[in-house]
Parts: structure tokens; C-alpha cells; sequence
């Protein structure tokens, strides 16, 4: 009995100790990081939008803007052509149109983002389920002047089927129709009775001009009509972290650590991440496909050790156990 109530008081003194770290996780947790994949049609101007974020956000190195200008003045364009920016093969730049998928990073003051540009023709869907399969948000943009097409309905599904769970609709080239009050609030009511049949909870619809940057970055007096705010507003304001699985524990190992230090002679941890649920000091596991089970020794980014940890971390694990993998 004196050695579990020593053993208790170690445990006690321990997690006391941690308190202080367990912030490291808490901070982890701040939604500080988004993921957004655009989607739509050949054309509507999903490679435009996001040069024009990079752009606006001051996320584009002067050189690449001067690259930029000059393809641009090149090709004979009156303005410069944001959507090179994204279009990173020799042939997408010379064919004006999206083929693989591109990556790009950018941040904001609330918080970091990485988008990817997915293509919009049919016979590049696949990239399409590539670029957004990691996705929060899925950006659907749809012509002004053409509303809903086949495309739009196409990438809608996936994104369903993918459980994105965040969607909007971006209807985009509204300086095309004199940013038409009403001809927007038709294609909304249309995405409206489509999206119905989808299996996503948040669904949003905004007025772009992903050219002329109304209501992208900033508020556009164009569209007085809309009260709503602008697309990337309404980006750093998206609460992501609710949509991770809290319940199911599971935590994906990627590499055994052993320094082989004298300060470290004897540690043996599991990297990963957390991918869904979450774990603390003391916990019972199972090890898959093993099926063995122990406890949680510890747990720690880089030196700073932790009390509890949650989906999406990235952690290092050490087990009371060990074992091999």
C-alpha cells in the first residue's frame, strides 16, 4: 500500500509539473492552420482567385510578381494575370488552363492556410479528389454568367463524398454581369435546391470578382446589396477543430525514435499524429495489428512533455511497454 501511495504522489507531482506544458497543446488546438482546395469548372477562375489572395495578402515575393507581369504583357493581356501565380508547369501557362495541382501558402495575422489549385476539366477530376482530399474547405466557384454546370455538380458531389465538411459556393465574374443583384440571388437559389442532396452541414455563398478583388480580400461598395462579409474573412473565421473526431482514439505512428545520447541512453518514442480523438499520461492502449496492450509513459513535442494531447497533433509517444512495430 505505501508504494502505490508513493507511486500516486510520483503521478500527482508529475502532472503538476506538466501543467505549465500542456499549453504547447492548447495552442496547438487554435484552428491556427486551414486547409482549402478550389473546385469548380474550366475558366471560372480558380487560379485567378487564388493569385489574387496570395497577391492581396503581400503572400507573393516581388520577383514572382514581376515574372508574372511580364508573361502577362507577353501574351498581350491588358492587366496582369494572377493566375500564373499558381500555374506552375510550362504547359499550363502556355495553355492558360490547370493540369496538375498546385500548392500554394500564404497567412494572416488569425491565422495559416494551405490551398491548393485543383483543375477543372473532366479528364483531370482525379486531381481534383487529389488536391481536396485533405480538405476543410472546398471553394466551388461558378460563373455569373452560366450558373450551375455539370462541372459545379461533379465537384460538389466529391466534395460530399470526401466529408468536406465546409463548402462554399463563390460565384465568381460578377463584374461580367454588372454585379447583378438578382442574377445572384437566382444561381444562390439554385445551389440552394442542389446542395440540398449533399451531405455537408455548412454551406455559404458569396458575389466574387476574382479579377477586379471584390469581396475577396475586402469588402466590395459594388455589392452593397450583400451583407455579408468577404471570402477571406470568412476563411479566418471557419471553427474547424469541432469537425475532428474527438471520441475515436487513434493515434498513427510514422517512425521509432532512439537517440542513443547519454542524456537520452534509454528512450525509446513513437512518432506520429493524432488523427482522430485523444490520449494522456497513464492511458490504456492497444497497439495495432497486434493487438498488444499497455500504457502511456509519456508524451512530448520535442523536450517539452505533455499531460494530454488531441487530434491533430504531432507527438512523440513513449509506452510503459516496449515493443516493436
Amino acid at each position: 500500500m505505501a508504494k502505490n501511495n508513493k507511486k500516486n504522489q510520483n503521478k500527482k507531482s508529475v502532472a503538476d509539473k506538466k501543467e505549465k506544458p500542456k499549453k504547447n497543446v492548447d495552442k496547438l488546438q487554435n484552428n491556427e492552420l486551414l486547409r482549402l482546395s478550389t473546385a469548380g469548372s474550366v475558366d471560372d477562375g480558380k487560379s485567378t482567385l487564388i493569385g489574387r489572395m496570395l497577391y492581396d495578402t503581400k503572400s507573393v515575393m516581388k520577383d514572382q510578381y514581376e515574372a508574372v507581369r511580364a508573361t502577362s504583357k507577353k501574351k498581350g493581356e491588358e492587366e496582369v494575370n494572377l493566375a500564373y501565380l499558381t500555374d506552375g508547369l510550362k504547359s499550363e501557362r502556355e495553355q492558360g488552363i490547370t493540369i496538375d495541382v498546385a500548392y500554394r501558402y500564404f497567412n494572416t495575422a488569425n491565422r495559416k492556410f494551405i490551398i491548393s489549385d485543383t483543375p477543372g476539366h473532366v479528364q483531370y477530376t482525379r486531381n481534383m479528389v487529389t488536391g481536396a482530399s485533405k480538405s476543410n474547405v472546398a471553394i466551388i466557384l461558378v460563373d455569373a454568367r452560366n450558373g450551375i454546370s455539370e462541372q459545379t455538380r461533379r465537384h460538389s458531389f466529391i466534395a460530399s463524398l470526401l466529408k468536406i465538411p465546409h463548402v462554399i459556393y463563390a460565384v465568381n465574374k460578377m463584374d461580367l454581369i454588372d454585379y447583378d443583384e438578382a442574377k445572384f440571388n437566382k444561381i444562390k437559389e439554385d445551389l440552394k435546391k442542389f446542395s440540398a442532396k449533399l451531405r455537408c452541414n455548412d454551406i455559404r455563398f458569396i458575389p466574387i470578382s476574382a479579377l477586379k478583388g471584390d469581396n475577396v480580400t475586402t469588402k466590395s461598395q459594388k455589392t452593397s446589396w450583400y451583407k455579408g462579409g468577404h471570402l477571406l474573412g470568412m476563411l479566418e473565421n471557419i471553427e474547424i477543430f469541432s469537425d475532428n473526431n474527438l471520441v475515436d482514439a487513434r493515434f498513427d505512428i510514422q517512425t521509432v525514435i532512439r537517440p542513443h545520447s547519454d542524456e537520452w541512453h534509454d528512450f525509446r518514442g513513437y512518432a506520429g499524429k493524432i488523427v482522430s480523438g485523444s490520449f494522456e499520461v497513464g492511458q490504456k492502449v492497444q497497439v495495432l495489428p497486434s493487438g498488444f496492450e499497455t500504457r502511456i509513459k509519456d508524451m512530448r513535442i520535442y523536450k517539452d512533455e505533455l499531460t494530454e494531447a488531441c487530434t491533430p497533433a504531432s507527438i512523440v509517444m513513449q509506452l510503459e511497454d516496449d515493443i516493436e512495430l
